[in-house]
């Protein structure tokens, strides 16, 4: 559990600000030089807690904007279907899919030559 100013700092982060930005909008910073404020903004940032939150507010906001491999289909399958499609476009669109599902086949040619037995 994080302390406000902690939270304020971690919400000032995702807002776009820099670290010391941050620090400054989250805690009294009357009395200190900008190289104390830059060297507590980066302890802050590299303390386990503070990081956990961070990564876990970025991490909410990136899900919703991710297409699950279904989603992703239907999509795909929308486009082939959309009269307005080119047709290499559908087919790229096809080709993805396959791709997507497993349905090509890689066959791999090569020349292994023969241990050659040689007796004397």
């Amino acid at each position: 559990m994080l302390t406000q100013k902690q939270e304020k700092f971690v919400q000032n982060i995702l807002e776009g600000m820099n670290q010391s930005d941050a620090y400054r909008n989250a805690y009294n910073t009357k009395r200190m030089t900008d190289k104390c404020i830059h060297e507590n903004a980066s302890r802050l940032m590299a303390d386990s807690k503070v990081a956990a939150r961070l990564q876990e507010l970025r991490n909410e906001l990136i899900k919703p904007s991710i297409m699950s491999a279904q989603e992703r289909l239907v999509w795909l399958s929308e486009l082939i279907q959309d009269k307005e499609t080119s047709t290499g476009d559908k087919l790229k669109a096809s080709d993805q899919m396959n791709k997507m599902q497993g349905q090509y086949i890689q066959k791999i040619e090569a020349d292994i030559p023969r241990a050659v037995n040689i007796s004397i």
